[in-house]
């Protein structure tokens, strides 16, 4: 968090979710009040121009046929949910000996912990 807190919260707020967690977990770790309200507030403002230049630019772009842009709309969520499936499809099938390759046997994190995230990002 001292590194790249700022960065993390200013996207976590485009993640559905990630502003609530993340603005917990800032708090939790006791993330400076000056820092997060200056980071806060630069994500704020990106995600307001963001929503309102995406609702400018589908205005006018999709004017004439509302419907149109329902369906580009429902047609791009679709296809983002898409690819992200595949990829952890695929990456969920790789082979499991390349995982912790280059880690020396009795060499890895010193405790249950370590496995237990492992599990968590792996997708177990």
């Amino acid at each position: 968090m001292a590194e790249r807190g700022g960065l993390i919260l200013v996207v976590a707020r485009y993640v559905p979710g990630g502003r609530t967690a993340v603005t917990v977990t800032m708090g939790a770790v006791g993330y400076r009040l000056r820092w997060f309200s200056l980071f806060a507030g630069v994500a704020a403002v990106s995600w307001t121009l963001y929503g309102a230049l995406l609702g400018y630019v589908g205005g006018v772009a999709f004017e004439d046929d509302p419907l149109m842009g329902v369906a580009v709309g429902l047609g791009l969520a679709l296809s983002v949910t898409a690819v992200v499936e595949a990829v952890r499809f695929v990456r969920r099938r790789a082979p499991r000996g390349r995982r912790g390759a280059g880690v020396p046997a009795g060499r890895g994190s010193g405790s249950a912990g370590g496995a237990v995230v492992r599990r968590v990002i792996a997708g177990k």
